[in-house]
């Protein structure tokens, strides 16, 4: 069954700025390839073991797709987990900040991961303390309860923080309240699991202009620990250009020489849109089964749109896609008053339909589907009718499209003795194995009538 009317709902455009919880599947080829490239070159310096983690800004305008290059990197990388991490509203709470989001992402499966591989590895808990003294040894332990079937309970609600309770009293420090303790736990992941981790911190200077500089210094500065002590990661910082030259001057110097010079996302070009609306209007037209007139895979943009869409937005994609959002609108108006008027041109008709089939006693009258034209099913012992009425003349071509693949879809799967077609019907449509009787509105009231006094 086609949507069209969908259209009139769902605007394909109306997702113009990214969020961490919401998938995207569309890659900005040309504007991401810069700064994909850039991280899997770190990622595989951190395979290869030359480095132990890397700090790796990632800055653009408003607009330019900072968080949407996080899901180009969830979708495109396969040889790390790449983990959202946005930026914490506690300076002071950065660490636990980390190994909660690390945990969410991870779920039960990458805490059941690492203590099979602790396990597996050391055999006893004793055995591991040699390479995680310290805190660490703290995290070991809840690790190796997990695998005890007698502490499995109480071990999975002390390492995920969620439920801290009496029963947990055997593990005296909760690692979602220690900053010592989360960070000894993410090196412990860290340190074990199969692939890097890239960390993306989003909206960098989000504590800068929220509680000052202090907060944004400090925030790094624990980065900078993390950096120095942990390996088997990256730390993508996602930031506002216009504040990123201010942050990074403010730093230490020790901070300033950990950072790696920034990658800076592109904006879009002509091309860039005109790519992106085929890419996301095929997966639309595909989503609701729309077959655009003339296979036009703009519908129901135009060429003119793209130009425009570049000109207001100077190439910043989240202000290309708000006015191409704004360009479907405009079209939503018109086609949604050829609907109002498609349907009652065709509740018009079907009731004189159904009026003529009401007196012939030996049919049952049912309504299969409307798809921007009627479908009903006439039914005897000795026959089955299908009367369909396909969409006004004034309709736009793709309502006409929507209407004659769905008939193709009911004769194909349902046996009919004769399809009678009421109104403007195109001649390539016609099934040669179907009796096909056709009438025009004008000649309801008179042949078509006639056709029904045969019965």
């Amino acid at each position: 069954m086609t949507h069209v009317a969908s259209l009139v709902i769902e605007n394909p455009f109306h997702n113009f700025t990214a969020r961490s919880d919401t998938p995207e599947f569309f890659n900005l080829n040309r504007p991401n390839k810069n700064a994909l490239k850039h991280v899997v070159r770190f990622l595989e310096i951190i395979r290869k073991k030359k480095r132990k983690s890397a700090i790796l800004p990632i800055i653009a305008e408003a607009g330019y797709g900072k968080t949407h290059f996080y899901w180009v990197l969830r979708e495109t990388i396969s040889n790390a987990y790449v983990i959202y991490i946005p930026v914490p509203t506690n300076p002071d709470r950065v660490y636990s900040h980390f190994y909660f989001e690390t945990i969410k992402a991870g779920g039960v499966h990458l805490l059941e991961y690492v203590s099979d591989a602790l396990t597996q590895k050391y055999q006893k808990v004793e055995h591991a303390a040699v390479d995680f003294s310290g805190m660490g040894n703290i995290v070991v332990e809840g690790f190796f309860a997990l695998k005890d079937p007698k502490q499995s309970k109480i071990a999975l609600k002390w390492l995920t923080g969620f439920d801290i309770d009496e029963e947990t009293t055997n593990f005296k420090r909760t690692i979602m309240d220690d900053e010592e303790l989360a960070f000894a736990a993410l090196k412990v992941i860290l340190g074990v699991i199969d692939k890097p981790i890239i960390f993306f911190v989003d909206e960098l200077e989000s504590l800068f202009i929220a509680l000052g500089p202090e907060a944004e210094l400090q925030f790094l500065e624990t980065l900078k620990k993390m950096h120095n002590e942990a390996s088997n990661f990256i730390l993508c910082l996602a930031c506002l250009a216009t504040l990123w030259d201010k942050i990074l001057d403010l730093s230490s110097t020790a901070v300033q020489s950990r950072i790696e010079p920034p990658v800076v996302l592109k904006r879009f070009l002509k091309k860039d849109i005109l790519n992106y609306c085929n890419q996301k209007l095929q997966d639309f037209h595909q989503k609701f089964e729309i077959l655009p007139p003339d296979q036009n895979p703009l519908w129901p943009l135009k060429k003119a749109d793209i130009e425009s869409a570049y000109a207001y937005s100077h190439g910043n994609p989240r202000e290309a896609i708000k006015w191409l959002a704004g360009c479907i609108e405009e079209r939503k108006g018109p086609l949604l008053d050829d609907l109002k008027n498609n349907q009652k041109y065709l509740t018009r008709t079907g009731k004189a339909i159904k009026a003529f089939a009401d007196k012939k006693k030996d049919f049952s009258t049912g309504i299969l589907q409307k798809n921007h034209g009627a479908f009903i099913s006439l039914s005897s012992t000795e026959k089955r009718i299908l009367v369909t009425i396909p969409p006004s003349e004034s309709m736009d071509e793709v309502f006409h499209n929507a209407y004659r693949s769905g008939l193709k879809t009911i004769i194909s799967k349902e046996k009919y003795d004769e399809v009678v077609l009421i109104g403007c019907f195109p001649e390539d449509e016609k099934d040669e194995d179907l009796q096909i009787m056709q009438y025009s509105i004008e000649e309801l009231d008179t042949k078509f009538h006639e056709y029904f006094e045969q019965f």
